[in-house]
C-alpha cells in the first residue's frame, strides 16, 4: 500500500453501502434530533448526509443505529463522535461518526 493510499483510507473495518435509518442528536443539548439514511456504515462508524449546519468535528452525539419505529424493534444506542465533515452536492454535508460505545439495548418503547 502506498503512503497516499494509507492516508486516504484509515478505516480498519469494512463498510457496507446499504442505506439504514439512523437517529442522531447532540449528547449535551436538545438543539436538534435528526433521522437520516446512512450512505455507508460499519461496525465502528456510520456516514450519512444532511442539510444541517449544526455538526462540527469532535461533537459528541447520541446515535441510534439502526433506527426503527416498528413495534418491538431493537434500537441500539451509541455514544458517537463526529470525525469528519465533507461538502456534498446541493448544499448537503457528509457526516462521518465514530461509534465509540454502545450505551443501551432496548426496544422502540424505550425511546418514546
Amino acid at each position: 500500500m502506498t503512503q497516499d493510499a494509507s492516508k486516504s483510507e484509515r478505516r480498519g473495518k469494512h463498510r457496507v453501502r446499504l442505506p439504514q435509518l439512523v437517529r442522531v442528536r447532540p449528547s449535551q443539548t436538545n438543539d436538534f434530533d435528526e433521522i437520516q439514511s446512512t450512505i455507508n456504515s460499519g461496525r465502528e462508524g456510520i456516514y450519512f448526509g444532511t442539510e444541517s449546519k449544526f455538526f462540527f468535528k469532535g461533537m459528541r452525539l447520541l446515535v441510534t443505529f439502526p433506527y426503527s419505529t416498528q413495534h418491538g424493534a431493537i434500537n441500539q444506542e451509541y455514544i458517537g463522535e463526529v470525525v469528519r465533515i465533507d461538502a456534498l452536492p446541493e448544499g448537503r454535508y457528509g457526516i462521518a461518526v465514530h461509534l465509540k460505545q454502545r450505551i443501551n439495548l432496548g426496544t422502540y418503547e424505550t425511546y418514546r
